[in-house]
């Protein structure tokens, strides 16, 4: 899973290198910010990665918001652990370095993913997930922004200490919206069954869950002081437990019923006309030149024989019976000639350079397979069917919508453009439509 990856690497970087983080933070942040950069040119451009392991673990790791996600747990345990634990001794003096280079890092995300709801909103692709997930990220970048700045420490010491705390409470309300945003987010695909997004919701859910209880707990114990524990400690595990159990049989109610593994998607077809008459005009114009041919050589025969009566007439007295017999010879000879004028007829076919039927092949898309199913007639695609394993539904929609309609126009995988933004999902279709029309081949 790719957030226990990235939370392992926050955790490694926020206790191995605390030091030389408090020492030379803009190092960090300067890394964190090329890191951005390049992720974000690689993702919303043309550039080809072909190792699914670069795209998924290296490449997502940014673009999915994962790293900036595990920084941000870092952030927000380090306030919610025991006072004068080892953890906190050592996660406190750098909580606004981490701090910071967690955003510089959800950048990523917040660009790639933001250019493509920008993208659906002008093309008026905007379902109720949409409006909240657009709604909640809007919220998380107005809390996020100020609280980043806010956090280096020249602008702290131009602040007052109880303004400036009164302000970082609304970190609070960041932490629930980045939960709120992953479960309307990954909920949906757990229920469809979508391979690892059940473990996922249960991971997010331990982590941000159990912050809340800790918190909880932290802040009861600082205020109330009790002498023993006991109680809040019962409390605190029942709130982390309780709200953990919801999630997981939220996120499975979907598929109860369901076959083990829904993983490929529903497909959708395109489909299209083929070009009227073509193929008619062929064979009409064949054989209306063969019948012209055959009319000629009937008036000819037919010409040949008036001349042969005419001469016949003539010449009756002379003839003799071996010139006779030589006629005789001759017009049964005629239908022969005229028999082998008329085979031409079977010859002209339209030449066609693909087989008419139904062909399948799949190819490499973002996140798995790509397939493609195409029906052919007449050397015309008459429509297209393509699913997706794993790749993002909105993504490969529309990879589809670019790339589809130049496949049935051209007949052909060729020159194809693909979609921007959607590289990885336009050639994996390419790459199985072409697959397909090899199938077809004559």
């Amino acid at each position: 899973m790719l957030f226990l990856t990235a939370l392992f690497i926050a955790l490694l970087i926020a206790f191995c290198l605390d030091k030389p983080l408090k020492k030379c933070p803009a190092a960090f942040y300067i890394s964190a910010a090329v890191l951005t950069v390049a992720s974000v040119i690689i993702t919303q451009s043309d550039i080809n990665v072909s190792s699914r392991f670069v795209r998924d673990n290296v490449l997502g790791i940014f673009s999915r918001g994962a790293l900036g996600t595990a920084f941000w747990a870092v952030v927000m345990w380090a306030g919610a652990l025991p006072n004068g634990s080892a953890p906190i001794k050592k996660l406190m003096p750098i909580r606004g370095e981490l701090s910071i280079t967690a955003a510089i890092l959800t950048f990523s995300h917040i660009i790639t993913y933001g250019v493509q709801y920008i993208t659906n909103l002008i093309n008026g692709k905007t379902g109720s997930d949409f409006v909240v997930t657009s709604v909640v990220c809007l919220a998380m970048v107005l809390i996020m922004t100020p609280l980043t700045v806010m956090s280096f420490k020249a602008i702290r010491k131009k602040m007052k200490a109880k303004t400036w705390k009164k302000i970082q409470r609304l970190a609070y309300i960041f932490y629930a919206c980045i939960y709120v945003h992953i479960l309307v987010l990954f909920v949906p695909k757990a229920q469809k069954g979508r391979e690892g997004y059940f473990l996922s919701v249960l991971v997010y859910s331990a982590v941000f869950i159990g912050y809340a209880a800790m918190r909880i707990r932290k802040y009861y114990i600082a205020n109330k002081k009790p002498e023993k524990k006991l109680v809040p400690n019962t409390v605190c595990a029942c709130a982390f437990a309780l709200p953990l159990v919801l999630a997981g049989v939220v996120s499975r109610s979907g598929s109860s019923g369901e076959t083990a593994a829904p993983a490929s998607g529903t497909p959708v077809t395109f489909s299209f006309e083929a070009p009227e008459n073509a193929p008619s005009e062929t064979v009409t114009t064949a054989v209306t030149a063969t019948t012209a041919k055959k009319n000629s050589t009937t008036t000819s025969v037919t010409t040949t024989g008036a001349n042969k009566d005419e001469k016949t007439e003539e010449t009756t007295a002379e003839k003799t019976e071996e010139e006779t017999t030589a006629a005789e010879e001759q017009k049964n000879e005629e239908p022969a000639q005229e028999q082998h004028e008329e085979a031409p007829a079977d010859e002209p076919q339209p030449a066609f350079r693909f087989k008419n039927g139904e062909y399948e092949a799949e190819a490499e898309g973002y996140a798995g397979k790509v397939h493609v199913k195409l029906s052919v007639e007449n050397d015309a695609i008459t429509s297209i069917s393509a699913w997706a394993d794993e790749d993002d539904p909105e993504y490969f929609n529309d990879a589809m919508n670019k790339v589809i309609p130049q496949i049935a126009t051209k007949v052909s995988a060729d020159g194809i453009d693909a979609c921007s933004g959607a590289t990885y999902s336009s050639n994996g279709l390419i790459e199985a439509a072409r697959k397909a029309l090899e199938q077809a081949m004559n």
